[in-house]
């Protein structure tokens, strides 16, 4: 410090975009690591410190202390794995916003400049160790201290990535080196652990150790460390120091919950288990009192895009904490908190992530045995994880993260079939939509090439039989649903829609319907070539257009976040710039008035069509 006191303080600082570094290392399958260079003066930075009173920092070397991100004196550097470096010099960083090309840069897309925003906002929050700006001594408490940034979670079984090789996705506010990230990771490591460490499996393929290396595959990959060695979340200190919420702020969650996000997810379940019976297991049980708020939270932040992140983030944090220790119990409780978290990060990652941010509480729903017929509070958590998990395979042209085949009996779709038909309620008509779309996912993934997005061949007489079979299912859906799934009214389309208007009564029935069409668009696409189907069916564009339809006629919020990969399914077959226009319009129109981001598939919409829209 007495050589740094004789220093001149700069006369300007320069920010230093290191974003393709942080791209290359975060698609990369083995561990980043952190350059450290040496600077004149001798001090050795990275792009990240974590300072002595536990905050986290952007770093570059020297400079003087000025209105921006607060300066500190005692750091020591940390690599992607946790290993910390002593000895390194004292590094400081501040800038205005009028200084600060990240905060002034008005030439970028919406979307990036969010993201922006949303990691400053981050590195912000953790720069005044969570400090709230008013003090309320009737609040909740707690200091937000940081993450291990040594966790790095092990692939289940090689089992991703999901997108195609070398392609790279903007992991919404999930950033590497994010707060968010870093606690994503640390309770998807905990979620494989539990699974691994309490579940007897086959024997694993034999592989060559060497070093600590795993060398399966010809690639050096660190090995699963075992529990007791894995750097833990639980070593922070919680205290209770900064307030989370306010007692008014947490009423305004919870009817927030009530009103809004609760109703999403018991769109198909008569008997509202998250609106009425989740809620009551809250004060017991405070890992699940903190992860409905904090989803509570998060759907207000995005509705409302000009609320900072750190309150969700606060609670999301919370919530994994308090988890953590009652993963081993297996209880409805804990397992409803990690369905719902799921919800909050698919709410908040890059959809085209879905599948990695779900693999964890899939293993354990697994590993629990939890199916769609196993009654109560596990059969609706079942179904809103099910309902994600299509939708994520949706995304990413492949079989769902639980097997279909686990879904029901476990023993083949036609016994599942069966099951399905003898639901009273007819709100199981839905779930049977869903499990026929991860059939048709199951029957279609393992043939997509992942170039041309194309089944290769379907001449296979395998494949001619299970698709002639799931046809016949698919078909039988609409002939037998119950009268509640079918339309209250409909209407032609006109001069000012191009859709025809088509009502439902509940949004079982929208949802479900739905996704009829967009199995059967799905599979009339990908139909054996030898196959001729008697009577002729509908056709690929009426089952499209009555996709639109159904988005465009009913705004059901809970049914509008399961739309949003229909519509692009229903989409590509549109060539028409009003009918592009009408699509684009309820895509934006379920993200301002819902939260649920669609921003993307209005861009991948837009890039399909090309100029066709103009």
């Amino acid at each position: 410090m007495r050589r740094f006191s004789r220093r001149g303080p700069p006369k300007r600082y320069e920010i230093l975009d290191v974003t393709s570094e942080v791209i290359r290392d975060y698609n990369t399958s083995s561990p980043p690591r952190l350059n450290f260079d040496e600077e004149e003066d001798g001090t050795r930075f990275d792009s990240r410190y974590v300072a002595g009173d536990g905050r986290l920092y952007l770093g570059c070397p020297g400079g003087d202390q000025r209105t921006g991100i607060t300066s500190f004196d005692e750091t020591s550097t940390v690599d992607s794995f946790g290993a910390g470096v002593t000895g390194a010099a004292p590094v400081r960083i501040s800038y205005t916003d009028a200084e600060s090309p990240l905060l002034t840069n008005d030439t970028c897309s919406p979307g990036v400049r969010r993201q922006t925003d949303n990691a400053v906002a981050d590195l912000l929050y953790f720069s005044q160790g969570g400090q709230s700006t008013g003090d309320n001594p009737q609040s909740l408490q707690m200091r937000l201290d940081p993450m291990p940034i040594s966790l790095v979670a092990d692939y289940l079984d090689h089992n991703q990535p999901f997108t195609p090789n070398g392609a790279f996705f903007e992991d919404g506010i999930f950033l590497p080196g994010s707060a968010y990230h870093e606690l994503h990771s640390t309770l998807r490591q905990h979620l494989i652990q539990e699974v691994r460490s309490n579940m007897s499996t086959r024997p694993a393929t034999p592989r060559t150790v060497a070093n600590g290396l795993d060398s399966e595959n010809g690639e050096g990959v660190a090995q699963d460390k075992p529990p007791s060695i894995v750097p833990d979340i639980l070593s922070t200190t919680i205290t209770t120091e900064q307030p989370i919420l306010s007692k008014d702020e947490e009423c305004i969650l919870w009817r927030n919950w009530f009103d809004e996000v609760a109703p999403w997810l018991d769109k198909f379940d008569i008997d509202r288990h998250f609106q009425y019976t989740l809620p009551t297991l809250a004060p017991s049980n405070d890992h699940l009192r903190y992860a409905i708020l904090a989803l509570s939270a998060r759907q207000q932040e995005l509705k409302t895009t000009t609320q900072p992140t750190d309150r969700s983030l606060a609670l999301y944090q919370e919530a994994i904490h308090l988890l953590l220790p009652d993963l081993a119990s297996r209880s409805t409780a804990a397992i409803a908190s990690c369905v719902i978290l799921c919800v909050l990060e698919m709410l908040s990652c890059s959809p085209k992530a879905w599948q990695r941010h779900l693999d964890g509480c899939a293993s354990l729903m697994e590993a629990v045995g939890i199916n769609g017929f196993v009654g109560g509070v596990d059969q609706a958590l079942f179904w809103c994880f099910a309902r994600m998990d299509v939708c994520g395979a949706l995304i990413s042209s492949v079989t769902t993260l639980i097997p279909v085949s686990h879904w029901v009996s476990k023993s083949n779709i036609d016994d599942d079939v069966r099951m399905f038909r003898s639901i009273d309620k007819f709100t199981g008509w839905a779930n049977y939509a869903v499990y026929l779309t991860a059939q048709v996912l199951s029957i279609l993934s393992p043939l997509f090439n992942n170039i041309t997005s194309e089944v290769t061949n379907r001449s296979d007489s395998k494949f001619r039989i299970r698709w002639l079979r799931l046809w016949k299912y698919i078909c039988d859906w609409q002939d037998e649903r119950p009268p509640a799934f079918f339309p209250v009214m409909t209407m032609p389309s006109n001069e000012t829609s191009p859709f025809p208007t088509i009502i439902f009564s509940n949004p079982a029935a929208i949802s479900g319907n739905q996704l009829y069409h967009t199995a059967s668009v799905l599979m009339l696409q990908n139909k054996p070539l030898e196959v001729l189907l008697t009577p002729k069916p509908r056709s690929v564009l009426w089952h499209a257009r009555r996709i639109c339809a159904i988005s465009i006629s009913n705004d059901h919020h809970g049914a509008w976040t399961n739309a949003v990969q229909p519509l692009w399914v229903a989409g590509r077959c549109m060539s028409h710039p009003t009918e592009h226009k009408a699509i684009l319009d309820i895509l934006e129109r379920i993200e301002k008035e819902s939260g649920w981001g669609t921003k993307w598939r209005q861009e991948d919409l837009k890039s399909y069509w090309g100029d066709l829209e103009d």
